[in-house]
């Protein structure tokens, strides 16, 4: 199969501009959704219609995503895939990159379409071409993880997997993580990702980040650095922090605590003096 030639975009560059009015209802919605105990689905439901009217393509994906699963024994959100299905296809007509992937993924399970590897394929490379994250480190698994052994492309995943990378995207930072810690085996730069995964609030990156720095021996999360007790207190205490309340960001955390050289690897296993970059 000839694959489309790899582009570097980034999500932000391609996603249509939210009206003004429409963010203030979806980010009421979004509220009322993190409210504990029983929530109010017909009114966050309503405000959701009312931003998707103005063509706020956010509150298509949140409203698509409650009519995947429904919310049972829970009256205003009923399972509905037709309802999902309209949402997803107005999310391609705007040409917004997570809509393309939200059509990649059910077609690929056969979700409300019919099952079409050819069609999930042709979706998830425009996804990834109009700067998905999602799709990029989708892609970059593809190449790295589910080809036959003698024909993986880690060059052409690596390249997905950095482009992911770059973006604010937490979920798929730490696929980027995990591909230079698995497949690369260049263990400064996979903490790197998950400390900057961290840095937006991911408990996965945080926790990797205090496993490479424990002082107990055989720890989980070995990436062969040395023990650091300092290290280890500081991500010990963003954990607990993230555990109280998982809106947390921190912004400065790459900054105020860059990481030490790795023992063997140095700052990038394959620039060892170099400090990794986006």
């Amino acid at each position: 199969m000839a694959y489309p030639t790899f582009i570097c975009a980034y999500e932000k560059d391609h996603n249509p501009p939210l009206d003004a009015e429409a963010e203030l209802w979806f980010q009421e919605a979004r509220a009322l959704e993190k409210v504990r105990g029983v929530k109010n689905w017909r009114k966050i439901v309503w405000l959701y219609e009312k931003a998707i009217a103005k063509d706020h393509w956010k509150a298509m994906h949140n409203l698509a995503g409650l009519y995947r699963t429904g919310w049972p024994g829970q009256p205003g959100v009923e399972q509905d895939t037709s309802k999902m299905l309209d949402l997803y296809e107005r999310m391609v007509k705007l040409k917004v990159p997570l809509g393309y992937y939200n059509w990649a993924v059910i077609a690929e399970h056969g979700r409300g379409v019919l099952k079409s590897d050819r069609m999930a394929s042709s979706y998830m490379f425009q996804a990834a071409q109009l700067g998905s994250p999602l799709a990029q480190v989708r892609i970059g698994n593809y190449f790295s993880f589910e080809l036959p052994r003698n024909r993986q492309d880690d060059r052409m995943a690596e390249s997905y997997f950095r482009c992911a990378g770059g973006q604010d995207s937490p979920e798929a930072i730490i696929e980027t993580a995990a591909f230079y810690e698995i497949a690369k085996k260049n263990k400064p730069r996979a903490l790197f990702y998950y400390q900057r995964a961290a840095s937006l609030g991911n408990f996965t990156g945080v926790s990797n980040l205090r496993g490479a720095f424990e002082t107990m021996p055989h720890p989980i999360h070995d990436f062969g650095y040395k023990p650091n007790p300092e290290l280890y207190e500081l991500y010990t205490t963003l954990w607990k922090q993230l555990q109280a309340d998982n809106n947390l960001r921190f912004p400065n955390l790459m900054k105020d605590h860059p990481l030490p050289a790795h023992p063997t690897q140095g700052f990038d296993a394959e620039h060892p003096d170099r400090r990794p970059e986006l």
